[in-house]
């Protein structure tokens, strides 16, 4: 199915979860966040950001993991 992501807009193909989306590595925190945030899914590009911690709570709260 063709989705649009909510973040960046851009068109991208979506087959549910287990697709790549479920092995880029999601953090409990990072899903939180996307939950809070956006109602349907993020396009590859800014699900990894999320993963990355260049978009999300690291990104935002600036908050160093083990503190």
């Amino acid at each position: 199915m063709t989705k649009t992501c909510e973040h960046c807009r851009k068109t991208f193909e979506c087959v549910g979860y287990q697709c790549w989306c479920g092995k880029i590595g999601i953090t409990e925190e990072q899903m939180d966040w996307i939950a809070a945030r956006f109602k349907d899914c993020l396009c590859p590009v800014c699900l990894q950001q999320v993963a990355d911690g260049v978009l999300g709570p690291q990104s935002s709260n600036e908050m160093p993991h083990g503190t």
